[in-house]
């Protein structure tokens, strides 16, 4: 079934005639504007979602071109949210591991398609045959967490390899390489093999090749006893809002889920994975070619096939991009990185919640590869439809963002069925933007950003399920 949305505005609406012909506008006034609309847009996120902070940084072409953090770092005690606050990097720990690992296959110190036998021996000879391929791609069999990790929060661990205990000798779900099975403890037993063949723990690995990549702070590796200042603390949502919870264990894997980081830190982690793959070409086609099962068909899940631990998907605009999204108590995170564009970007909060994290991501990296400027809206008249269902209404627009009241459409009871903690939300903030793709309205809801294309004013996004919402605009020149 398709459900089309109309919403009619009688409003005033320009681009400002200097924005869009001044070609030659520096990267820092660029940067500042984009810095602008990512305040605005964070901002907003946090009132609509109850996530008490955001931080986001992007990096072109090696440059930090923006870096924003909005809302509480620390609620309790007022502490606002700053750039270079830390926040978990949660399942984004993945790429940082398989990063690692990809280096040891290029300097030829690991075969990736042997048995991991080889280079453990004493491992449960249970899990000899698998490669570390397959665990990086989840292609190994390994399960995810199980009852049996009720304890796991619990114990601190200093190496990858006395960690491996806690896989507690788990059977496999399926032979490997036949099925993808997302699994954190297959990262477990590739952290205890990184171990293995550099003779290191992972606690000096880890600096170390964060140091020598790109000699920032972080990304590393979390130690729930000896926080630093700028650690974020932790929440998660309920209908009395955003309560704080306790910092559990992520020793018993570094590399599927331990590693911390500031989302500029993130950034340049990911601007200089860009580097290397243009300087090696085997490093590119290592953690960017898609893993093939057993039967030969590449391993996919939902809209991304699988690398070397990195996902490889397209953006709504067709781009090409590699990332990782995370989510564990305390932390919704994704790092995000754009061949074609030289472009990095990071995006972090101290909040599990639910959320469409990669689309989110992917409008926000848009305002900036895509040139976005703002579109000014004054006082505006609207009409919305949608399935059979109209109403009508009037707000007052502050620049570029407009409030439109609806709480009776199926696309507004949808999104008010996620993140049921917060409370319904009646008026969405919108944002208005032309780019060189045509114009672009960003709504910002309980599941991160809906991203309207729009030509003539009219605006159409693809949900998913065959849902297609549509969002006509008719604007009037000012007297």
């Amino acid at each position: 079934m398709k459900i089309r949305i109309y919403i009619l505005l009688a409003c005033i609406i320009y681009m400002p005639k200097s924005a869009a012909n001044n070609h030659h506008e520096t990267q820092h006034q660029s940067g500042q504007n984009y810095e602008r609309q990512l305040t605005k847009l964070l901002s907003s996120m946090n009132d609509v979602t109850g996530v008490p902070s955001f931080s986001v940084a992007v990096v072109h072409k090696g440059k930090l071109i923006a870096s924003v953090a909005t809302g509480f770092a620390d609620k309790k005690n007022k502490i606002l949210a700053e750039p270079d606050t830390t926040f978990r990097l949660a399942s984004v720990s993945k790429i940082i591991g398989a990063t690692m690992l990809a280096e040891l296959v290029v300097n030829d110190r690991l075969n990736p398609d042997v048995g991991i036998g080889r280079y453990y021996p004493e491992l449960s000879e249970k899990y000899h045959a698998i490669t570390v391929r397959q665990l990086l791609s989840h292609t190994s069999g390994m399960p995810h967490y199980q009852i049996k990790d009720y304890d796991i929060y619990d114990e601190h661990f200093d190496t990858g390899l006395d960690a491996v205990k806690t896989l507690k000798e788990r059977n496999l779900l399926s032979r490997p390489s036949t099925e993808y099975h997302y699994s954190t403890h297959g990262y477990t037993l590739a952290g205890a093999i990184y171990e293995k063949i550099t003779k290191q723990p992972l606690s000096i690995s880890v600096e170390n090749f964060v140091t020598r990549w790109t000699g920032q702070a972080t990304p590393a590796i979390e130690n729930i006893n000896e926080l630093q200042n700028s650690s974020s603390r932790l929440y998660e949502l309920s209908k009395s809002g955003a309560n704080e919870i306790p910092r559990g264990e992520k020793s018993y894997s570094v590399f599927g889920a331990g590693l911390y980081a500031s989302a500029g830190d993130l950034a340049f982690f990911g601007a200089q994975v860009l580097n290397k793959a243009r300087a090696q070409k085997p490093f590119q086609q290592l953690l960017f070619t898609p893993t093939a099962t057993q039967d030969g068909h590449p391993v996919t899940s939902r809209n991304f096939k699988v690398g070397f631990g990195w996902r490889i998907a397209t953006d709504p605009h067709g781009r090409k991009v590699y990332h990782h999204a995370g989510a564990t108590p305390g932390a919704r995170s994704i790092l995000a990185i754009y061949p074609e564009q030289d472009l990095s970007i990071a995006f972090l909060s101290n909040s599990s919640w639910i959320s469409s994290i990669d689309k989110l991501v992917f409008a926000l990296a848009g305002l900036y590869i895509d040139e976005a400027n703002i579109e000014v809206i004054g006082r505006t008249k609207y009409q919305i439809s949608n399935n059979g269902k109209q109403l009508d209404g009037t707000t007052n627009c502050k620049e570029n963002q407009c409030l439109l009241t609806d709480s009776i459409t199926d696309y507004s009871h949808w999104l008010n069925a996620f993140n049921v903690g917060k409370a319904p939300i009646k008026q969405w903030p919108v944002f208005a933007y032309a780019t060189q793709k045509g114009q672009r309205l960003l709504m910002v809801n309980k599941i991160g950003i809906t991203e309207f294309e729009g030509k003539n004013n009219t605006f159409e996004a693809n949900t998913g399920k065959d849902q297609i919402y549509s969002i006509q605009l008719i604007s009037q020149n000012s007297d």
